[in-house]
């Protein structure tokens, strides 16, 4: 079983993007809806960005199955926690659903980790949802 980083990656983007709930809630950049997988310095807040993935390998009675832990950024210049405390909910809800990935069974989905910090300049809110998904291979 090969990794899937990219076809995960890109069933959350479009899962995220068609999502209003959560898109209501960002930047109203045209081609992004507000969620990114890399960011400038010019990105306008708040937005979203889908951060580092990592894999997990484990077999259960000869079945591949892998772990996929995708982080999302959450990010705000709002004075004080409610935005991103929003924007969590929202991608919460979005995704508390299996997502579909071609070629795969989607055999769990859950969040393993939320939280909102001051970011270290003091000025910006650094949102973190962690996804879990567990993926094996159709045969």
């Amino acid at each position: 079983m090969s990794l899937v980083f990219g076809t995960l990656q890109k069933a959350i983007l479009d899962r995220l993007r068609s999502d209003v709930a959560v898109t209501s809630l960002l930047n109203q950049e045209k081609n992004t809806k507000g969620i990114y997988d890399y960011v400038t310095e010019s990105t306008v807040y708040p937005y979203i960005v889908i951060g580092e993935p990592k894999v997990d390998a484990f077999s259960v009675k000869s079945e591949d199955v892998k772990d996929y832990t995708i982080t999302l950024h959450i990010w705000s210049n709002y004075k004080g926690n409610s935005e991103a405390y929003k924007i969590l909910s929202a991608i919460y809800e979005s995704l508390k659903y299996k997502l579909k990935i071609s070629g795969y069974n989607t055999v769990k989905t859950s969040c393993s980790d939320t939280r909102v910090f001051t970011d270290i300049d003091g000025i910006h809110r650094h949102g973190v949802f962690v996804l879990k998904i567990s993926l094996q291979k159709e045969k």
